[in-house]
């Protein structure tokens, strides 16, 4: 009996022993399963990508919970698509596969919010559709928990072992527990890539917009550009200006229509010329503010429209010069008939007077002068019907003794010499012959005005063949050449654009050279400009063959 009383509580102290090493075991493996959570917590960052997550949470959970198969996938669009996994080289049941929510395990824990425990697949009586892929990878028993955040599901993780009854009812809290802290990390991956995304195509679009655009604080600190790799930033310390780093307005700001947005609130739209460059910017200023309400800056837009405005000139030279063409016409017509009567009756009078009569080399006068009225009236009538600007082959020969017909007599009553240089073996180009004229006209009527005051007045015009130097091919040229004032560099850079112009607002528009340009430019051609102050200038309009 005695014997029996000592085994019992010998056996009684082993029992109590055994119960406290499980508990100890327990609550170490639970310990360990707590610190392996808050080591994954601090190991994922935002800026992670779904495979770098799972990198960071499949070494780790190793030492806790065994596993063959580890995976997450998560709802997008109504899907849900496994966006990493573990065995990486896995393409069944890997990254990408999409598992359909009729009849799916993960799906149902997504749907229960709790985990789904499956401890022998092959042989459950109840058949998902992920099961055959299952047992092709050779997994046996499965857990699946839902990735919660406040409560909502955003997809599940996957834990499967090529073992049954690999997990137990013990294990739900652990991995509800890892699944809930994933959840969080995951979500904040993927609000920040859509945030970064989000950042990266707003930036895309910005760099996209061809013309300036760029946000000033009310100091005018440039703080956004989207052609920041063309801005020299200042070395000098000094603050990074709008008006000195972009200089639209030439340095003024008082020009800029952001300083009447500041002063407003209210989006401004200004067009300025900038006064060196002579290009022609729209500037619209645009007020941002801040949460609280505040004007806080700038977002000023910048199009360059000098093009636009050309060609608009263009358009108005054009009708101008159709209006003017109209009433040159008209005069022409009404000058033809008497000059018919002049030069017939001057033929029938010659035909009976003698070449020794004092009258005779009178009436010739009057008929060679009224056949020269004849040609320029002519030519006027050809000038005048402009509207049509079909190419066909054209001599510049020609195109310079029209051009001479019709403004010769203007230069020389200025006591201005003309010689005339043209080539007899220049080939013929494709081109309007009335748009080159209008080329030329202009070229000889400018040199005119730059011999205004000079002594023995010289213009030169020749025609020939060169070799262009910037297409290495044969060209042909009309170069007009004068020995009057010249320009400086200044002016001469800018008298292509439009409306400029050195003379007084009587004699010229500033529109002649800019429409002589994109003539020459409709041509295939150029115009070249050589000139230095007192030594004259040479303009040359250079057509290819």
């Amino acid at each position: 009996m005695v014997l029996y009383r000592e085994a019992a509580a010998k056996t009684q102290k082993d029992l109590a022993e055994g119960d406290v090493r499980k508990i100890i075991e327990e609550l170490t493996r639970q310990n360990n399963r707590m610190a392996i959570i808050q080591q994954i917590a601090k190991s994922i960052n935002v800026e992670m990508t779904y495979e770098e997550i799972i990198d960071e949470v499949a070494t780790p959970l190793r030492s806790v919970l065994s596993y063959d198969l580890l995976s997450f996938c998560l709802l997008e669009k109504g899907q849900l698509i496994i966006k990493a996994s573990i065995p990486k080289e896995q393409e069944i049941l890997g990254e990408g596969w999409v598992l359909h929510s009729n009849n799916s395990a993960p799906w149902k824990a997504i749907h229960d919010k709790r985990c789904f425990l499956r401890q022998d697949i092959w042989h459950d009586s109840h058949k998902y559709q992920e099961d055959e892929h299952l047992r092709m990878v050779n997994i046996k028993s499965a857990i699946m928990a839902p990735l919660l955040v406040n409560n909502e599901a955003i997809g599940a993780l996957n834990f499967g072992s090529s073992k049954t009854y690999a997990y137990s009812e013990n294990d739900f809290i652990f991995v509800q527990q890892l699944a809930d802290q994933l959840a969080v990390c995951i979500n904040n991956a993927r609000l920040f890539g859509e945030v970064s995304r989000s950042k990266r195509e707003w930036e895309e679009t910005f760099k996209a917009v061809p013309d300036k655009l760029f946000l000033i604080d009310c100091s005018f600190n440039v703080l956004r550009y989207n052609k920041q790799e063309n801005l020299l930033l200042d070395n000098d310390g000094r603050e990074n200006k709008c008006y000195h780093l972009i200089a639209c307005c030439g340095g003024d700001r008082q020009l800029c229509p952001a300083v009447e947005a500041f002063k407003t609130g209210v989006s401004a739209v200004r067009e300025v010329t900038h006064p060196s460059t002579r290009v022609i910017f729209n500037i619209s200023a645009y007020p941002a503010y801040n949460e609280n309400s505040e004007l806080c800056a700038m977002v000023v837009y910048v199009n360059d429209v000098t093009t636009k405005r050309r060609m608009e000139s263009q358009l108005f030279q054009s009708a101008k010069l159709a209006a003017i063409g109209e009433m040159a016409a008209g005069v022409a017509h009404e000058l033809n008939s008497p000059l018919t009567a002049i030069i017939g009756n001057a033929g029938l009078i010659l035909r009976k007077t003698d070449c020794k009569d004092k009258h005779y080399r009178l009436l010739e006068d009057i008929k060679n002068c009224g056949q020269r009225s004849k040609r320029i009236i002519q030519n006027l009538l050809t000038f005048a019907r402009q509207d049509s600007y079909s190419f066909g082959p054209v001599s510049l020969n020609d195109v310079v003794e029209t051009s001479l017909y019709l403004i010769s007599y203007q230069i020389e009553k200025n006591k201005i010499a003309i010689v005339k240089k043209t080539s007899s073996s220049i080939p013929v180009v494709m081109g309007n012959k009335l748009q080159l004229e209008q080329i030329i006209i202009n070229f000889l009527l400018n040199a005119r005005d730059a011999l205004e005051g000079v002594s023995e007045g010289r213009i030169e015009i020749c025609t020939g063949v060169i070799e262009d130097p910037e297409t290495e091919s044969p060209a042909v040229m009309i170069r007009v050449t004068d020995n009057g004032r010249g320009m400086d560099p200044g002016i001469l850079s800018q008298i292509f654009n439009p409306f400029f112009t050195t003379k007084e607002k009587t004699k010229g528009t500033g529109l002649g050279l800019s429409v002589s340009l994109g003539i020459a430019q409709t041509h295939g051609g150029r115009i070249d400009v050589a000139s230095e102050p007192g030594a004259g200038s040479t303009f040359s309009l250079i057509l290819p063959v």
